[in-house]
């Protein structure tokens, strides 16, 4: 299953790739359903990427990622997820990110999420996987857009942080 996403931002390319790339582990930062994430050495690092990797505290517990594609001249990110609690029936989770310059204070961005699923359980969950994920990555891809564009967080991620600290405390 494949779910695409593209979004228009009015900022550099250069600003938004440095917050996709370079910044990759500090995601926490504007992504509403991550509340922490962090560098992990998960072996070699790929030519000219910051990390190997890195993981991401969230709702349905960690997600480790691997870099699996880092081309700062194209401005390409790819990497695979793995997570605890991630259904039995999900073989594979992978997203791609490139950010593509329109002008000197715009840019595209197109993002692709693969998921692979066990084939009878694909049929039966594919539909409501597909509508669950493609929710998270609409919001993943406007709290991108805001955070590059006004440099805060989302409202939508200041509210989860506020509902994580109610919840610790």
């Amino acid at each position: 299953m494949e779910i695409k996403r593209q979004v228009i931002i009015n900022a550099s390319a250069d600003k938004v790739w440095n917050i996709l790339g370079p910044q990759y582990d500090r995601v926490a930062e504007w992504v509403s359903t991550v509340q922490v994430s962090r560098s992990h050495d998960s072996g070699a690092v790929l030519p000219h990427a910051p990390i190997s990797g890195r993981v991401c505290e969230t709702d349905l517990g960690p997600f480790q990622e691997t870099i699996t594609q880092y081309d700062e001249g194209e401005r390409i990110l790819a990497y695979q997820a793995q997570g605890e609690k991630m259904p039995f029936f999900v073989k594979q989770l992978s997203n791609h990110w490139t950010v593509t310059p329109l002008n000197n204070s715009q840019s595209r961005v197109d993002m692709r999420a693969e998921i692979s699923l066990l084939p009878v359980f694909g049929l039966m969950m594919g539909p409501i996987m597909r509508m669950q994920m493609g929710g998270i990555l609409t919001n993943a891809t406007e709290e991108l857009k805001y955070f590059a564009e006004k440099g805060v967080p989302h409202p939508r991620k200041l509210e989860a942080d506020r509902k994580h600290q109610f919840i610790a405390a």
